[in-house]
């Protein structure tokens, strides 16, 4: 939860300064042509879907007239709307009753155990009717539900109060983190026993490193010191399995990424076996590359995002540098329903004890619907040569579906080259949400495929999307892993090399003249997921993207086993016999610098172009 509309107001400013300082979220400089190439044998994580918090706007709107509420919960999760999956359930610490008024009113959350010993199952109704609504909605094999907690019961805590502690302590008291995980355990395990809502992950902390959890805040927080944070991870993972319950812990949900990722890389091995997911908000950081590889191949959610940019152009944005460099497999919206341009749908205001609860639905729900009703659970993220656009693949019905960005000022022409899937026997549609005009979800006429190609002049301010049936992909044949190959670039005809043969550490690989040097000579050694690892034989080291960059141009030398994601390479049909090589950290190329054809060239990594230099044959020696 953060700072928004109803949010504290004490780091609106540092928000504001983060979203537009960082380069990641400005209107991005687009070429006004350009080829988008589309790889199917480059594939990462599987999705599981979209949704969004139910906390608060569902402890309001639950209580609404039955047509009111049923009609809020269509448009979000009901096939004709957004046909959200995945749903977060707030289980509340409720507040002392000596302080009836220190949170806003939409954020008053019924805690189940008002007071030490006692609970109380009728608590909540609002947003547990928003629950099952859901539920009901979602197909059961689609439906993912996860409960979380912002804050212990108010008589656990350290200041008497849900809303944090004095000076941003610590604010659950020593004493009672056998009683915090009790509470949150044994409300998990109502929900599945009485209420069939079984969570699949149970997250006990919510921004704990946060330093604006203070007494006196407009919504429950709780500060947890990473330390304490270990503790209660820990205590609720005992608890469950103790309880044999199918639930599982997923933490931290800090509020930005690089918090995330910092606090993973602290916590211990035993606090990291305890965690089956690990959650992070996008309200700041940068590093979703360092928080996939501090995840070390767990799964992955972005748990929370929000922003007042009512266009949705701003989330869309942040979704496709989740997708394409987070690999999350879930991406939640933190308040479907808010003022202020922070919802996909505007309700001004949710505070006001007499509100209607009448909707203007944004441009930013049109901009999530382009994502969340083509790509759908189960479908591969795959590999697709344009920062600005996502790819997924379902191998079931052999759809494949692209969503493209244009959050530039000017529009783009694109071609989408498909010539890496077998075969297309389908045909192509689209639709797009235009920020500037009355298309939404509107869709997109005259989509012509050629040759596995086609083009599409991009609107500014914009999202496309593009379903493309019948993409059928038949996997190259693994290699041998037991044989050594030479790798012959298909522009140069010359062979992948170590220069001067070195077997030192960190020397740069070139192109030569084919000889019977072991550096001339690669083994590809399974890393699991589809990935290689190329080992020289002369030297016994890894092709290796030097400091791991994700940089076009950046060296490709030697280096010793580290285990890292800048070390592994899927090999993918480029036709005619050759391949391509991909980097799983950059999802970029092997490539012969300036298409040399000269000895001693070197070998870089670059964007896919189609170019024959970054085309190998493999011949097994």
């Amino acid at each position: 939860m953060k700072i928004r509309i109803g949010k504290k107001t004490g780091i609106t400013a540092a928000l504001i300064a983060f979203v537009g300082g960082n380069s990641l979220f400005a209107p991005s400089a687009h070429a006004s042509n350009y080829t988008a190439v589309v790889n199917p044998g480059a594939q990462y994580q599987t999705f599981e879907g979209w949704g969004t918090s139910l906390a608060w706007f569902a402890n309001r709107i639950g209580g609404a007239p039955d047509a009111v509420r049923n009609g809020y919960a269509d448009k979000l999760f009901g096939s004709s709307g957004l046909n959200m999956n995945i749903v977060r359930y707030n289980i509340g610490g409720g507040e002392n009753p000596a302080y009836p008024n220190n949170m806003e009113l939409r954020a008053r959350v019924p805690g189940f155990q008002p007071t030490q010993g006692t609970y109380d199952w009728t608590a909540d109704a609002n947003q547990r009717w928003f629950l099952q609504a859901a539920k009901s909605r979602i197909p059961s094999s689609e439906f993912i539900a996860e409960a979380f907690s912002n804050s212990p019961p108010w008589w656990m805590t350290q200041s008497g109060s849900v809303t944090g502690n004095y000076g941003a302590a610590n604010n659950l008291r020593d004493d009672m983190y056998d009683a915090f995980a009790d509470y949150l355990v044994t409300v998990n395990k109502h929900f599945k026993d009485y209420w069939g809502v079984t969570f699949r992950t149970l997250e006990p902390l919510n921004e704990p490193n946060a330093s604006w959890w203070t007494y006196g805040n407009r919504q429950e927080g709780a500060h947890f010191d990473r330390n304490k944070q270990e503790i209660m991870i820990q205590k609720v993972a005992d608890l469950l399995t103790t309880q044999g319950s199918p639930t599982q812990v997923s933490a931290s949900d800090e509020t930005s990424i690089d918090d995330g990722r910092d606090t993973i890389n602290s916590f211990s091995a035993t606090t990291k076996n305890a965690i089956w997911q690990y959650n992070v908000h996008t309200y700041g950081g940068s590093d979703r590359v360092g928080f996939n590889t501090a995840a070390a191949g767990k799964n992955i959610w972005m748990s929370e995002h929000g922003d007042g940019d009512a266009s949705g152009m701003q989330m869309a944005r942040s979704i496709v540098y989740d997708l394409r460099y987070m690999k999350n497999t879930g991406w939640v919206y933190w308040q479907a329903v808010d003022g202020g341009g922070w919802g996909l749908m505007d309700v001004n205001d949710l505070n006001d004890p007499n509100s209607n609860f009448t909707a203007v639905t944004n441009k930013k729900y049109y901009a999530l619907a382009q994502w969340s009703k083509f790509i759908r659970p189960g479908y591969k993220i795959i590999d697709i040569g344009d920062g600005n656009s996502i790819a997924a693949y379902d191998t079931v019905s052999k759809n494949l579906v692209i969503v493209t960005l244009n959050d530039s000022s000017s529009s783009n022409t694109v071609t989408y080259d498909l010539s890496a899937f077998s075969s297309i026997t389908g045909s192509v549609t689209g639709y797009q949400t235009v920020t500037s005009t009355g298309d939404n979800l509107a869709p997109i006429t005259g989509l012509t495929l050629t040759n596995k190609t086609f083009q599409r002049t991009i609107p500014a301010q914009s999202t496309a999307t593009f379903v493309i049936s019948g993409a059928n992909y038949t996997p190259q044949q693994p290699v041998d892993t037991s044989a050594y190959y030479k790798l012959i670039n298909r522009n140069s005809g010359k062979v992948l090399d170590v220069t001067g043969s070195s077997t030192t550490l960190g020397a740069a690989l070139v192109q030569n003249t084919g000889g019977s040097n072991y550096s001339q000579q690669w083994q590809f050694v399974d890393a699991g997921s589809g990935y290689y690892k190329l080992k020289n034989r002369g030297s016994g080291q890894l092709a290796d993207v030097n400091n791991a960059s994700q940089n076009d141009g950046m060296q490709i030398i030697q280096y010793s086993d580290n285990g890292g994601a800048n070390q592994q390479w899927a090999v993918t049909d480029a036709g005619g016999g050759y391949v391509k090589l991909f980097n799983k950290n950059s999802n970029k190329l092997m490539d012969v610098n300036g298409e040399s054809t000269a000895d001693g060239a070197a070998i870089i990594q670059y964007t896919d172009h189609g170019g024959n230099n970054q085309q190998w044959q493999l011949v097994k020696q």
